[in-house]
């Protein structure tokens, strides 16, 4: 099976990591993000305006430091070790980077993410359609109902941007429920 992957807030929890430079930047609060449980999903209009100012200052130097959620290289490997293919997709390109597969290639090795191809694109739909994916795997509802609309099997893993969002997706929490449903 091809299993196509995102990476932030699915793989790594990238915006908890980079709370304290959207504090920094927006001169804001940590407290106030937490408090109003702020993601990419609902930035403040004012935080929408300048995000990607924002990314271009930080993204390149802090991504490739982006802790992952725990397990994820363990159940990974597991998932290869049963003969499936792991193509990584992630929303990421020159509008947010100056180098999103280096910076990306980077924050992989450095969380021992072993995986088949890495691909950068926005459009994670037509992706997993030109690469024939199996099961797709995203903390984006939208994401996931768009490729879903293909016929492609999708989890959506719950995120603070999602778990509020009622949705019929198939909702998993854990690296180790999404290896027990592909292993099943």
């Amino acid at each position: 099976m091809k299993i196509g992957i995102d990476i932030d807030d699915t793989m790594a929890d990238t915006f908890d990591y980079l709370m304290p430079y959207i504090a920094e930047f927006f001169d804001v609060d940590i407290k106030y993000l937490k408090d109003n449980n702020i993601s990419y999903s609902n930035l403040p209009k004012k935080m929408k305006e300048r995000e990607l100012e924002f990314a271009k200052k930080y993204y390149d130097k802090v991504i490739a430091s982006t802790p992952f959620k725990p397990k994820v290289a363990e159940y990974i490997d597991k998932i290869k070790e049963l003969g499936h293919e792991i193509i990584v997709i992630t929303a990421r390109d020159k509008t947010l980077y100056n180098d999103e597969y280096k910076t990306t290639i980077e924050e992989l090795k450095n969380n021992n993410i072993h995986y088949d191809k890495l691909i950068c694109d926005f459009d994670k739909a037509n992706v997993c359609k030109n690469e024939n994916i199996d099961l797709f795997i995203d903390d984006s509802i939208a994401n996931c109902n768009r490729v879903n609309e293909l016929g492609i099997e999708t989890i959506l893993f719950n995120s603070k941007s999602n778990i509020k969002d009622k949705t019929n997706l198939d909702r998993i929490d854990s690296w180790e429920e999404i290896y027990e449903k592909i292993k099943n």
